[in-house]
């Protein structure tokens, strides 16, 4: 016998008078293959994806044994290989699919055999139903072939699908192999073939059904507990330390803006995190795992949980955890709140305060507000923040480090009261300062700036004016870098366009820089930029060069160019002196009379 030799009028017998149809000698009935769609789409929603799939690929690789013990017995094959192909020819005869071998390579230790299904009833059923899949579906076909070349190989042999119409490929290809020279990925498969019934299958599904109601419960009970813990004014870290014990696992919260909240309940978790936080690609490492979650209160990001365990979460952690990450919602807005509304009184009791709008009642009342001491010396710090949505993540970092000072928004600044214990070394701390902010906002551009000393706090207003003024200065100066000045480190030039007459100043930085501005203002140039850094560095070509990211000979173009454009020798001490005044003299009128333009400076005289 040959596998085509197969043919349906042969195996095919209809009784008219009994309504029996006999199909290869066995009983059938004719049903509609989109019934077979609805069966396996309340099978799938009454067991789940997984339970369904193993339930028909068992039902499948039965009548597949079954029709080859069939086909096998009615039969005189003239080979091995013959009865094999007959399976495909079975499948298409049946109308499951078009079968279609291309491969076939036997011997008593050896199968691989590959071929086509086309037009795959399950995968087009599946497809009527839940749409493309990620993994293929015709679940009774890949059985129903397993179980047919088992019973006639005469060995246990594992069908898969490397491709798959429910998957969106144009057809399904099926691979054949042996069970012992199949890899391990697929050998996997096997536990779908595992014998169970349907009875069983529901009884599992309602044990699971009961168990995840057990886990509801104890999830509400813990949040009960959560939300009394809230209530009572308990501390988001008190909420994680109880979150931790309670699941027995490490947990942080990175707070967007802020320092993290930690609980570890381990020493290799808090090695586990810091790996995760340098960016090291871990999910399990020595059976460690991180899992992490958002924390946000509609579209607002406050911050994300990592969870770190020895394994992953079971169903009643995943409850509790989501219970959990509600009241920590609700204890970082909150948090948030109150932090923000504390700025905002803090913003307008500094502002009555520099514009004299207090009597000494409204004072004392007002000085409920600040921690800083009136009555020693204290200055004021101002920092503006580019681009301006990093301005609260740096106010929240300032604010964790220095917990007892003053610290809040002022218009586009934040404003930092310093007390008596960085008055004197001002120097020292803003350029600590300032360094660590570059640290840990590297895609920030951030300008401190600080003014003089106050002895009085009515003398707190002058200080925030020097801070204002400088922290413009050094923005209109150096454009692009970030940079920290204090009072000291330009009080010359700053007392020099106050003490000195405003006309004759402006008439010196006109005549000095005056062509040089207007040519940058006509070609949209930067050569008072580059002037500036040139004198910056006293004339040092390679420091100035660096910094402006130019290249010698481009540097050396534009210098030729200054000094072409303002007759000037800058090779000289006084005529560095000149144009390093000038410069200074041309940034501060910025700062001082902002609505000063070059038609003011009559460039035609």
């Amino acid at each position: 016998m040959k596998p085509y030799q197969l043919l349906f009028e042969n195996l095919i017998d209809i009784n008219p008078r009994t309504g029996m149809i006999k199909f290869n000698n066995k009983r059938m009935a004719l049903f509609s293959v989109e019934a077979l769609g609805f069966l396996r789409r309340d099978l799938v929603n009454t067991l789940g994806m997984e339970r369904a799939k193993g339930f028909l690929m068992r039902y499948g690789w039965a009548c597949g044994y079954k029709s080859g013990e069939n086909i096998e017995e009615m039969y005189e094959w003239k080979s091995k290989k013959d009865l094999l192909l007959a399976g495909p020819y079975l499948h298409s005869l049946e109308g499951v699919a078009t079968a279609e071998p291309d491969t076939i390579e036997i011997n008593e230790e050896y199968l691989y055999f590959t071929g086509q299904w086309k037009d795959s009833f399950e995968a087009i059923e599946h497809i009527k139903h839940y749409g493309h899949s990620k993994d293929p579906v015709c679940w009774i076909l890949v059985g129903y072939a397993s179980g047919y070349l088992t019973k006639t190989y005469g060995k246990k042999v594992l069908v898969y699908e490397e491709k798959c119409l429910g998957k969106g490929d144009t057809n399904c290809r099926f691979v054949a192999k042996r069970l012992d020279l199949s890899d391990k990925q697929h050998r996997q498969d096997l536990g779908y073939y595992e014998t169970e019934s349907l009875l069983s299958e529901l009884d599992r599904v309602y044990k699971e059904v009961q168990e995840l109601n057990d886990h509801i419960m104890e999830s509400e009970q813990v949040q009960k507990q959560l939300t009394d813990m809230m209530l009572a004014d308990k501390s988001i870290q008190e909420t994680v330390s109880f979150i931790a014990d309670i699941l027995q696992k490490s947990i942080v919260i990175d707070l967007d803006h802020g320092a993290p909240i930690k609980n570890f309940m381990a020493g290799s978790h808090q090695s586990l995190y810091h790996q995760w936080k340098d960016d090291v690609k871990t999910n399990c490492k020595n059976k460690e795992c991180i899992e992490t979650f958002p924390i946000q209160a509609n579209t607002k990001h406050l911050g994300i949980m990592i969870l770190i365990s020895d394994h992953p979460l079971n169903q009643k952690e995943t409850l509790i955890i989501q219970r959990s990450l509600k009241i920590f919602t609700i204890q970082l807005f909150h948090q948030k709140k109150l932090a923000q509304s504390i700025w905002e009184k803090k913003a307008n009791c500094f502002d009555d305060l520099i514009r004299n709008k207090y009597d000494d009642s409204m004072f004392q009342h007002n000085m409920n507000v600040f921690d800083f001491n009136p009555n020693v010396p204290n200055r004021i710090l101002t920092i503006h923040v580019q681009p301006t949505s990093l301005k609260e993540s740096v106010l929240q970092y300032l604010v964790n480090d220095y917990p007892k000072k003053d610290i809040f928004f002022m218009g586009h600044d934040i404003v930092f009261i310093l007390d008596n214990e960085h008055v004197d070394d001002i120097e020292k701390f803003s350029k600590q300062l300032h360094a660590s902010l570059q640290i840990k906002f590297k895609q920030a551009t951030t300008y401190l700036s600080v003014g003089r000393v106050a002895r009085h706090v009515k003398e707190l207003a002058k200080s925030y004016q020097d801070a204002c003024h400088i922290g413009e200065f050094i923005r209109l100066a150096y454009p692009t870098e970030s940079r920290a000045s204090y009072f000291e480190e330009l009080e010359s030039v700053m007392m020099l366009l106050k003490g000195t007459n405003q006309e004759e100043m402006i008439d010196f930085c006109r005549n000095t820089l005056g062509k040089l501005i207007e040519y940058d203002q006509l070609n949209q140039g930067n050569l008072i930029i580059t002037l500036k850094s040139y004198l910056d560095y006293n004339g040092n070509l390679q420091q100035t060069a660096d910094n402006l990211h130019l290249s010698i000979a481009g540097l050396r173009y534009r210098m030729e160019k200054i000094e072409s454009i303002c007759k000037a020798d800058l090779k000289t001490g006084a005529g560095r002196f000149k144009y390093q005044l000038a410069t200074a003299v041309y940034f501060a009128i910025q700062i001082i009379n902002k609505d000063l333009t070059l038609t003011d400076w009559n460039l035609s005289q």
